[in-house]
């Protein structure tokens, strides 16, 4: 079986709050991944076999999720054992854009992969599959779960513009605007800034802010198979070349280089079995 990766813009009523709705169908070439963080939330749906979390950055897991599930903002690599005929619909939140779709804190979701049935509840998640799995083409199932989120939208949170210029502000600095820089900008106390970014996006403003230069680190080593990381390093502001190792391995449990030779085609996963 060959691997099938197809990926949608929303439309402008959810481009606010969705980067994208994609999905995979088919075999790779290895068993299991670990998923480098990427500032994204991700809601799954699945027809395939069950996939299994094998890992939390060093914390151990043997979770298993058959149905669907919403995989909370990670600040740590996550492991997980990906089986021949994946099968898979999913919906990546923009920065913050999750909180609109579910009832709860971002925060209680960040570093977990939640059944999304104990979110939403089992007849919602049948409905949602059951329209998902009868809809013929990937484009086609692509819309029909962007009808099914604007139907589930429950609000959007009055932090939530100010939110997203804190996001547009830290994502265009990643040589080192400071939290405190956005703070001033905005208008904030950085207690009122960390309380807003938790509960709408799920992480502290600095720890996005990291995975935000961690992210510009894999863009500037995209399709390339050599890489000065002194460079590197200076490009995306970081101190020197020894601080981007120290920060890649906190974050992607690997070194620049060996993400290099391991990394998957879309350069987001590491294959490690």
């Amino acid at each position: 079986m060959s691997f099938v990766f197809f990926s949608v813009s929303p439309s402008p009523a959810l481009a606010p709050f969705v980067d994208a709705i994609w999905g995979v169908r088919g075999s790779a070439h290895y068993h299991v991944e670990s998923v480098v963080p990427n500032g994204a939330l991700e809601l799954m749906v699945n027809f395939g076999p069950p996939q299994a979390v094998v890992s939390y950055g060093d914390r151990a897991a043997a979770d298993r999720f058959d149905r669907a599930w919403l995989a909370g903002m990670q600040d740590q690599r996550l492991v997980h054992a990906a089986p021949a005929g994946s099968d898979h619909i999913a919906v990546r939140f923009r920065p913050g854009g999750g909180h609109a779709f579910f009832d709860l804190p971002m925060d209680e979701v960040t570093g977990q992969v939640v059944q999304l049935d104990a979110l939403i509840g089992q007849a919602a998640v049948a409905e949602l599959r059951d329209r998902l799995g009868e809809t013929l083409g990937d484009e086609a199932r692509c819309r029909v779960f962007e009808r099914w989120l604007l139907r589930q939208r429950v609000g959007v949170h009055p932090y939530f513009a100010t939110v997203r210029r804190a996001v547009d502000l830290l994502r265009g600095h990643v040589h080192g605007l400071r939290v405190a820089d956005v703070c001033e900008r905005l208008g904030l106390s950085n207690r009122h800034l960390i309380k807003q970014f938790r509960q709408t996006v799920g992480l502290a403003p600095k720890t996005f802010a990291r995975i935000e230069r961690f992210q510009a680190v894999i863009a500037a080593c995209r399709g390339r198979t050599t890489v000065s990381w002194s460079q590197v390093a200076a490009q995306c502001g970081y101190a020197d070349q020894s601080h981007l190792i120290r920060d890649f391995r906190r974050l992607a449990g690997v070194s620049p280089a060996e993400f290099l030779a391991h990394r998957t085609p879309d350069e987001s996963h590491v294959v490690v079995a």
